[in-house]
């Protein structure tokens, strides 16, 4: 039975923010297409709404500042191109080889939540399937974070030994590690980088990815390796 490495995918794996970059680029196009709205305008107005007001009604903003009335249907259309086009997005630098190493030991895992749409999208974006042992959509077990049944559901596939979680959230990753007494690193990087990790919610913290692999060595000895 291999040790268990149970991976958060957005902020963790990747920089979520490329993958709402995408889907803004994919909403553009359609903006470009239904309203005769220069896409390039349209692009760099959502952005800089997310940059000024954060995730919220970027949409209808972009719709009235553009003159287009924000009804509910044209709204939801645009929502629906978001959550449903094809992502350009990409691995934190070295991530993919770093999980080809960790295989070789480990079994793994990635527990990521969000609408099963968009988080499927993203993980085929990625080729996640193809580097790790078993993929979780919470979504899909109806169990948001910090609800920590992904992950039980991810290790109990893995044969349930030995297991460690890496995320970057403390109030979903670290919070489901606690409940289930398992180890944690947390990785200090997007959205959640400057939040600081509540006591109840333990972790050994890095900086980035880069130093993952000595720590998990220490913490989660493979197999049959001395500690």
């Amino acid at each position: 039975m291999r040790p268990v490495l149970l991976f958060d995918l957005d902020e963790t794996l990747y920089p979520e923010r490329d993958y709402v970059l995408s889907g803004f680029a994919a909403v553009a196009e359609r903006l470009a297409h239904d309203y005769n709205l220069d896409p390039i305008a349209a692009y760099t107005d959502m952005v800089r709404r997310l940059d000024a007001e954060g995730r919220g009604a970027i949409f209808d903003g972009v719709l009235m500042g553009a003159g287009v009335e924000p009804s509910p249907e044209r709204v939801r259309g645009l929502v629906e191109t978001y959550r449903e086009h094809r992502p350009a997005i990409a691995f934190y630098p070295g991530v993919e080889s770093m999980l080809r190493r960790l295989r070789q030991d480990y079994a793994l895992a990635v527990v990521t939540d969000g609408l099963a749409l968009m988080q499927r999208r993203k993980v085929e974006a990625l080729g996640v399937p193809e580097l790790v042992d078993t993929v979780v959509l919470c979504d899909e077990c109806g169990a948001a974070k910090p609800d920590p049944a992904g992950f039980r559901i991810a290790h109990d596939r893995l044969g349930g030994g030995p297991a460690l979680v890496v995320g970057d959230n403390p109030g979903h990753d670290m919070a489901a590690a606690a409940a289930l007494c398992l180890p944690a690193v947390r990785v200090l990087s997007g959205r959640f980088a400057a939040t600081a990790t509540p006591p109840q919610w333990p972790a050994v913290e890095i900086s980035g990815l880069d130093e993952l692999e000595p720590l998990i060595a220490r913490l989660l000895p493979p197999q049959g390796a001395r500690p």
